[in-house]
């Protein structure tokens, strides 16, 4: 039989098992587990844990086991050969030991930990695990593709040779989820997390969306995650899962017929129709809130608290859905409606758009619940275009609408086109003629191409202070290639 060793198993991904109410139903992630007669729920459960690892090629995985009659819950570890570890007597005891510390040094030592929610039965409950994550060690890392000739020409000012490059997945582009971590995909479709200025790989997760520019940063239950909403479901992974684990699978939330998710709020939620949403309590147990009817998400807050706005009032609610406060709220002229969409653009202020009897468009301070400015757009963007923004600069880009929203506001018209990146007020993009910047500070000029580029070259997918980041295809292999500013 097989040894567990608990510091050995990865925190994720975490099966759960749901035993429900009335005691006759019990489910593994979702999906019915037979019984056998004369058979114990926790035996079946244990049973079908086996056949998912060894249709997942795991050799052991961590299970909740959730009773909904009683409410209690307990933690094991299952391998793939039927061993089993119950970890709810070793938890315990180890929390008693950490108490004992904490009185006779007086002092809170913390822990690393990774808490996550699971929607399972189609019902509202949360698989929630708290794991000691072993210290990733620092190691010598060397550049790889260094001095790569780029396929494609660079804007002005920057190298034709790559400082790093990394093979990607075809038609894939990167994020810069953070200051010191970019995400790629992996030719395979795992995200990769990467040191931006070496490309040293510093993090792995599963289950890569098609769009990486869709994961987010938020909070889940204090800890923060990455978060994505990709087909029918609200995937979460860990942040700060060492690199020492071969890849950490996200936790999977699935959405119903109907539901959709949104992952740019600082927490995730879940929009169920009729004025209800899902949300996480502070324990990353997820149930169902009613917001005042007429009204539309703003965010929910790392804290579990909910925004919503209306045609007039903007209300803050807590967790459970009571109104905390309202603030009145004078929307633009030529609408009667809350919003149609929402974007936030940082942690102050919010992009929204309303389709009523005239599109409008404008930016609100969250904080006031004053306007900024408002305007009308050639076209109302879309849910799927993407947003791009420079919080520094106070500038950004969606479809056809260019917003600048820090000392000079305004809401002006870009001339068509596919938007790649943003930097202070230029935008890049491509277009039928090649790769193009456009300048938000005086979006009636023409855009500008650059010296050498071909029609089929790629505009950059990231540019920052000191790097652009090109995404491009040759001889069939996709790379991603990062090129340095030169002096």
């Amino acid at each position: 039989m097989t040894s567990i060793d608990p510091a050995e198993v990865p925190a994720f991904p975490v099966y759960t098992l749901q035993i429900s109410e009335d005691r006759e139903v019990v489910t593994l992630d979702g999906s019915h587990v037979p019984v056998l007669d004369g058979e114990d729920f926790i035996d079946a459960g244990k049973r079908a844990i086996v056949a998912k690892l060894t249709n997942q090629h795991l050799g052991m995985v961590r299970a909740r086991a959730i009773d909904a009659s009683s409410g209690q819950a307990w933690d094991m570890i299952v391998a793939v050969d039927g061993e089993f570890l119950d970890l709810t007597e070793q938890q315990q005891a180890e929390e008693v030991i950490k108490i004992r510390k904490q009185r006779r040094a007086k002092r809170l030592f913390i822990t690393g930990a990774s808490i996550m929610g699971l929607l399972a039965l189609g019902g509202v409950t949360a698989a929630i695990v708290v794991a000691n994550q072993p210290a990733t060690s620092a190691r010598a890392y060397t550049p790889e593709g260094v001095g790569a000739t780029l396929p494609a020409a660079p804007p002005p000012q920057h190298s034709a040779t790559a400082a790093w490059s990394h093979p990607t997945k075809a038609g894939a582009t990167v994020n810069l989820i953070s200051p010191d971590r970019l995400l790629t995909a992996d030719p395979e479709g795992t995200v990769t997390g990467r040191a931006p200025a070496t490309g040293q790989p510093v993090w792995r997760g599963d289950k890569a969306p098609e769009n990486l520019s869709s994961i987010h940063q938020g909070t889940w239950a204090g800890k923060p995650v990455y978060t994505a909403a990709e087909r029918n479901e609200l995937r979460l992974w860990p942040v700060d899962m060492p690199y020492d684990t071969p890849s950490v699978a996200p936790t999977m939330i699935a959405l119903e017929p109907g539901q959709t998710a949104r992952t740019d709020t600082h927490t995730p939620y879940i929009e169920l129709g009729d004025w209800y949403i899902r949300v996480p309590d502070a324990a990353g147990a997820l149930h169902d809130v009613m917001i005042p009817p007429g009204s539309t998400v703003l965010d929910v807050a790392a804290d579990g608290t909910i925004t919503t706005i209306s045609a007039t009032t903007i209300y803050t609610l807590d967790n459970q859905g009571a109104i905390l406060d309202e603030k009145n709220f004078e929307a633009p002229d030529n609408t009667s409606k809350y919003p149609t969409r929402v974007w936030l653009l940082d942690d102050t202020y919010a992009l929204l758009a309303w389709d009523d009897t005239e599109r409008v468009m404008g930016v609100l301070n969250t904080e006031t619940g004053s306007m900024l400015f408002s305007g009308t757009p050639r076209t109302i963007p879309t849910a799927t275009e993407p947003l791009l923004v420079d919080k520094e600069a106070k500038t950004a880009a969606i479809g056809a609408t260019a917003i600048l929203y820090g000392d000079k506001s305004a809401l002006a018209d870009l001339p068509s086109a596919d938007l790649t990146a943003i930097h202070s007020t230029t935008v890049y993009a491509n277009t039928n003629n090649g790769p193009v910047t456009m300048d938000l500070g005086n979006p009636e000029a023409e855009p500008k191409t650059w010296p050498n580029y071909r029609t089929e070259d790629p505009a950059p997918v990231l540019v920052t202070d000191d790097a652009v980041y090109l995404v491009a295809t040759q001889l069939e292999n996709t790379t991603v290639y990062r090129s340095n500013k030169t002096p």
